[in-house]
């Protein structure tokens, strides 16, 4: 066996073991490049892959922040393994250990001092590791040492028939008379969006949301993918949504609490639904959040386990 660097023109071999390996989360060339190879904090040296008579039959994904810093990590020191995959006929052979302590000895010598088996902030694929569709590599995991720090849920809802719950009418029309607005996006609220995306989300969010607001201009992205609420002049909550894959969505801290989550969410739905879509889906939530998409009807799907 030899332990090398991934070469962009082994994709095809990359993605036939990931989608021999990892069943439950099929990936194409196109998306693999997408999401993580066009990333401007992609090194292919931090994925190393292992070869027997040439054949490429496992590799780890890794990544961290050389091209720019995440303020959750702001010294840099905080590196991420996106995928392990070895193939199915090369597996109990050491193939998998071998990779795991490339990897970690590549992140060590670049400085690297937290290793989380995570989705990455700005690009990520799934959450963490679906432990009921990878049992083994679970165990695979905990006997290297790491260890489960939380999980993420997702969740999935058909939103056909087009109907909500009566309630949340009723809590929209409370609101209003509260002087709290919804609307799709427009320009001239830009820079109370901004105030509200520094102030109350978390930075990817405001990352994610602000690429999103410049494919408005692009033509790629719609005004009304973006559910605001407003009360005067300032953004206090908003959600967004893409295809079927609905969110995030924050409010403002002061304005929790009065349902207007609810309402955001509802909209959304309802906007989807106008556009002929018949499911909805979330990748990552949890606690209040989860009990909040429970009463729209989405249930529980998957469950990942982010690991450190």
């Amino acid at each position: 066996m030899q332990i090398g660097s991934f070469r962009s023109e082994e994709v095809e071999e990359l993605v036939e073991v990931w989608n021999r390996s990892l069943t439950a989360d099929p990936i194409s060339p196109e998306r693999l490049e997408a999401r993580v190879l066009l990333d401007p904090n992609f090194r292919e040296e931090l994925c190393p892959v292992a070869r027997e008579g040439g054949k490429l039959v496992g590799f780890v994904l890794g990544i961290f922040g050389e091209g720019f810093h995440f303020p959750d990590g702001p010294s840099g020191k905080r590196a991420w393994i996106l995928a392990v995959a070895v193939d199915p006929e090369h597996r109990g052979k050491g193939v998998g250990s071998e990779l795991l302590r490339e990897v970690e000895r590549r992140f060590k010598d670049a400085g690297m001092k937290d290793i989380w088996i995570s989705s990455y902030p700005t690009a990520y694929i799934v959450p963490g590791v679906d432990e009921a569709a990878y049992p083994e590599g679970m165990r695979f995991l905990r006997a290297r040492g790491y260890r489960v720090v939380s999980q993420a849920i997702s969740m999935d809802a058909s939103i056909w028939p087009p109907e909500l719950p009566e309630w949340v009418s009723e809590r929209e029309e409370r609101l209003s008379s509260q002087g709290i607005h919804f609307l799709s996006y427009i320009p001239r609220l830009l820079s109370a969006f901004r105030r509200f995306l520094r102030s109350h989300v978390q930075w990817d969010w405001e990352w994610l949301a602000l690429r999103n607001l410049s494919r408005v201009h692009e033509g790629t992205f719609s005004p009304d993918q973006f559910i605001l609420a407003v009360k005067g002049e300032e953004v206090v909550g908003y959600c967004q949504y893409e295809g079927e894959h609905f969110g995030p969505f924050g409010v403002a801290e002061g304005f929790r609490g009065m349902g207007i989550g609810s309402v955001l969410l509802g909209r959304a739905l309802i906007s989807m639904m106008s556009k002929g879509l018949h499911n909805a889906w979330v990748l990552w939530t949890g606690g209040d959040a989860a009990r909040l998409y429970s009463r729209f009807g989405f249930r529980e799907s998957r469950r990942f386990s982010i690991l450190y």
